[in-house]
């Protein structure tokens, strides 16, 4: 029996966007997790943030669209930001989580300065923090689906050589895969995830939806159907949770996936 919630408009167009915020994340979930780049996507969640407010400030104040002033606000800073921390990584020879965390802290100030002195900006800190999934429009629908076309189309097409780079980076440009392609794409599908997210879901929440999925099947490739599935699994008992106690929905669904992870644990140290 389908509950009479999915009958209105934004509670269908919630269940549209867990389930594309979902699969997208199950999609890169595997390169995340194995590749050991978690703390990327925690580090790009913050970077574009004082973008996504730019972006907000420059649709209010030219006639062009709010998808295309996000983009180009959370790209520049996501851009900047990345190049910052390698730099720091590079000159001062430190941990790479040290040198994100650093650029990630300092990006979200920006940020969190940026907002407060810019009191027109149509959004309340809540809402990028921990993201408001019944309040999206057509429009962030779209961005959530053009990210699952675009990432799907990224990794698919191209498993050998992302399973290649996952092993051994050197080896495989060796052996003639496109480990250099991929070392492009990788952080432009990852920015282009958390950034449709971010509305739905919330830039603190963002990272661990990406990361929880891999963490709970164990996969070996870059493409995991069970990875995809065990994500749209914990979205939709999020989603179902959150309207049933009343919680917001992107911290119930990394609830869910936590606990996931937790009864994982214990059940395998049984």
């Amino acid at each position: 029996m389908i509950p009479e919630f999915f009958y209105l408009p934004f509670g269908q167009m919630a269940l549209i966007a867990t389930i594309l915020v979902t699969t997208t994340s199950g999609l890169l979930s595997p390169l995340v997790v194995l590749k050991q780049r978690s703390y990327l996507s925690e580090a790009l969640s913050h970077l574009v943030f004082p973008g996504v407010i730019a972006g907000l400030i420059l649709s209010q104040s030219t006639n062009l669209p709010l998808w295309l002033c996000l983009f180009i606000g959370a790209g520049t800073t996501a851009f900047i930001g990345t190049y910052l921390s390698e730099f720091i990584l590079r000159k001062l020879k430190i941990p790479p989580d040290a040198s994100a965390i650093i650029c990630l802290t300092a990006f979200f100030s920006m940020g969190i300065m940026t907002l407060s002195s810019h009191k027109g900006v149509p959004i309340s800190p809540e809402s990028l923090f921990f993201g408001d999934i019944l309040t999206l429009n057509k429009s962030d629908i779209f961005l959530m689906f053009f990210s699952f076309i675009v990432v799907t189309f990224s990794i698919l097409p191209l498993k050998k050589h992302w399973d290649a780079w996952l092993v051994d980076r050197e080896f495989a440009q060796i052996s003639g895969f496109h480990v250099v392609l991929l070392d492009k794409i990788f952080p432009i599908i990852l920015t282009l995830f958390i950034l449709s997210g971010l509305f739905a879901v919330g830039g603190l929440m963002i990272s661990a939806l990406i990361t929880a999925p891999a963490l709970l099947v164990s996969p070996k490739k870059a493409f995991s159907p069970l990875v995809v599935t065990a994500s749209l699994l914990v979205g939709l008992v999020g989603l179902c949770l959150s309207l049933v106690f009343n919680f917001p929905v992107g911290p119930t669904i990394v609830l869910v996936g936590f606990l996931s992870l937790l009864g994982k644990t214990v059940f395998f140290s049984v």
